[in-house]
């Protein structure tokens, strides 16, 4: 199964798939036709084959991006209520992010993880630069890695088409993904779906008895969200 910038492949390979497919045949042709013309208008948001994982991740990433874009806006037009509309969209990524949740625990306890994580992750993060995302890593030294986003196509193309009240729900799949993993706390002040000036990130080295105590009190450090009143942590 290939990962072309198609309709069908992106809407295939999102994490809102399963809520497509049991959407009526009149609003999934409304939904492919809508992907199509974000792929059609949006040239520049996709990498090169060439670059490898970067081109997967970039493809995985832009499949939700226009996914969730489209059956938000189809189903808008169709009188869906927009409440109703973000939950499920939360939902599907909640779903998502528990299951990368779980592969990164498993990860996380084979020897020397994290600093394989820290030596890799904020450069391969870079990939992506030019073509939609503004990436640039940060030192915080041997017990930390992370990077900061000061440019993201989310923020922007859900801008661009209206629906700037699907980012602070995307942004979300973040920490659910990097929640309650022994050893690694992730830590963020802020984004740009949620109107500030970056999407910072930053996994520290943590110590796992301590680790293990606060996890009733929520491991992951996440500040105040704008998040509309929508969604409340």
């Amino acid at each position: 199964m290939g990962y072309q910038y198609t309709p069908e492949d992106m809407i295939r390979h999102s994490d809102f798939y399963e809520l497509y497919r049991r959407l009526p045949e009149d609003t999934r042709n409304n939904i492919r036709k809508k992907v199509n013309v974000f792929i059609k208008e949006n040239p520049d948001y996709r990498l090169p084959l060439l670059l490898g994982p970067g081109y997967l991740m970039m493809h995985w990433l832009m499949a939700d991006l226009y996914t969730s874009l489209a059956i938000y806006l189809v189903r808008r037009q169709e009188g869906a209520e927009q409440e109703l509309l973000l939950k499920q969209i939360d939902r599907c990524l909640t779903k998502a992010g528990r299951k990368l949740n779980n592969k990164m625990k498993i990860l996380m306890k084979i020897p020397g993880a994290f600093t394989a994580a820290r030596l890799v992750m904020p450069k391969a993060m870079t990939l992506a630069n030019g073509h939609g995302f503004q990436v640039t890593p940060v030192d915080y030294g041997r017990d930390g890695f992370g990077f900061d986003v000061t440019g993201c196509p989310y923020s922007k193309l859900y801008a661009k088409y209206g629906a700037r009240e699907i980012g602070p729900v995307l942004c979300r799949f973040d920490e659910t993904m990097s929640a309650d993993i022994d050893g690694l706390t992730f830590i963020r002040h802020g984004t740009l779906c949620r109107g500030d000036k970056k999407c910072d990130f930053l996994y520290r080295k943590d110590d796992r008895k301590k680790h293990r105590e606060r996890r009733g009190s929520h491991a992951c450090k996440i500040a105040k969200w704008k998040t509309g009143g929508i969604f409340t942590f």
